[in-house]
């Protein structure tokens, strides 16, 4: 009798240690495990994870730690907010915390909630072992410039990042903002750019951002933001390095050939003395002697939010002979800026090789960059443009159509701003 009463003695007194580790326990956590208890965190493929699984039956703040044998804290969760759910919540712990691989030992695990009725806490032990794989360092990170000017005038439009990478893993480049914008910046190699981010071996790598405005895109607003690299492992390892960027007077500039009140965009007439032309039979057909000239006026309207860059010539007496370009005049095609250009059917040369400045020198703002004077067509203003071509000899077709467009040159000419008002022209021979 004295054994039987013992052993149910000892029987409801474990079972009284059950019922009191669940009430310490009860709460909204459950089900709470860690597998495997060992992992080897080196990218084989083998136990480089373990699997954190954990229950939530009404909304708490859950914080996932470890702790070494000596105290310190890795923090993986942080009072995160999980509402109550019957699938189960899982983080993958791949031997990370806070982006570098944590030391080989022994640790303590715990996952613990905070909610409005306490406190709770579970906790077990794990083994990082083999945990080998070298830091992936960013070890350079510089800019070309800290200031760029995204609107498509060729000065300052881009800023150079190079970034050297000290291990093989994934480089992630981006810009980001106050006012939560964020550009993917892409890798360039040679002249091609790189939209893939795979795993990059150890090496010096280019980067290219100019506010995205080459692809067609409206650059972000002026301010201050921040350029980050980012490098990745295959196990999640990761460098993080930033760099300030301010970015100023941005914007995509536009600029638009203005249609007159009576219909006309371009007015063309003949002559030495600037009196009209005009075939008696056909009024839209100029007939000019061999040898005479052809002029032109134009009005041009900055319809964007930005200056617009333009290049010379810029006067209205600037005549060029048909065989005559830019170039012979003694300027150059000047990447980003804007001119006035004319051209003709059957032209077997340059791309409208008559070209006009927008604007004379009174119409513009003139900039000083690098000891070079820059041109400017302030926003909304609207200028006239003139020009004229002398014939010098009769083109394979004659008649033959004239027409003018607006150029940013190495950039695009607009729909609406080519092949604008195309006039017939006859040359007659003595």
């Amino acid at each position: 009798m004295e054994r039987k009463q013992i052993i149910v003695i000892v029987i409801i007194g474990f079972f009284m240690g059950l019922v009191g580790a669940c009430s310490r326990s009860a709460g909204p956590l459950t089900q709470v495990t860690v597998q495997p208890a060992v992992i080897s965190p080196n990218g084989d493929g083998v136990d480089d994870l373990a699997r954190i699984r954990y229950t939530v039956n009404q909304t708490a703040h859950i914080s996932i730690y470890l702790k070494d044998t000596n105290g310190q804290i890795y923090k993986l969760r942080d009072e995160a907010t999980r509402p109550a759910s019957p699938v189960a919540y899982e983080y993958l712990f791949n031997g990370i915390s806070n982006g570098h691989l944590m030391p080989n030992g022994r640790y303590i695990w715990h996952v613990d909630a905070n909610w409005q009725g306490g406190t709770q806490d579970f906790s077990g032990t794990l083994t990082i072992q083999d945990a080998n794989l070298p830091f992936p360092k960013i070890t350079e990170f510089t800019l070309s410039t800290d200031t760029i000017s995204p609107n498509r005038d060729a000065i300052d439009d881009h800023v150079y990042i190079n970034i050297g990478l000290s291990q093989k893993a994934k480089l992630n480049v981006y810009v980001v903002g106050a006012n939560g914008f964020h550009y993917e910046v892409p890798r360039t190699e040679g002249l091609q750019q790189v939209t893939t981010n795979g795993q990059l071996s150890p090496g010096r790598y280019l980067y290219d951002y100019d506010g995205g405005i080459n692809l067609g895109a409206d650059p972000p607003p002026n301010g201050i933001y921040s350029v980050v690299a980012q490098s990745e492992d295959i196990i999640g390892q990761q460098d993080v390095l930033t760099h300030t960027l301010v970015i100023t007077q941005s914007g995509r500039p536009v600029a638009e050939i203005v249609v007159q009140p009576n219909g006309e965009a371009v007015k063309w007439y003949g002559g030495g003395s600037g009196g009209l032309s005009h075939a008696p039979t056909d009024p839209r057909l100029i007939t000019l002697p061999l040898g005479g000239t052809l002029y032109f006026t134009m009005a041009v309207r900055n319809t964007g939010i930005v200056p617009i860059r333009t290049a010379g010539p810029f006067t209205a007496t600037e005549c060029y002979d048909m065989d005559q370009n830019l170039y012979s005049k003694g300027y150059i095609q000047e990447p980003g800026a804007f001119r006035v250009g004319i051209d003709y059917e059957t032209n077997p040369g340059a791309d409208h090789p008559w070209r006009w400045g927008v604007g004379t020198l009174k119409d513009l703002d003139i900039v000083m960059h690098n000891g070079v004077k820059l041109y400017y067509l302030a926003p909304g203003k609207q200028v006239v443009v003139g020009g004229c071509i002398r014939f010098t000899h009769v083109p394979p077709r004659n008649p033959f159509n004239v027409y003018a467009s607006l150029i940013q040159e190495d950039v695009e000419i607009l729909p609406v701003n080519y092949h604008v008002s195309p006039v017939m022209v006859e040359i007659i021979k003595p």
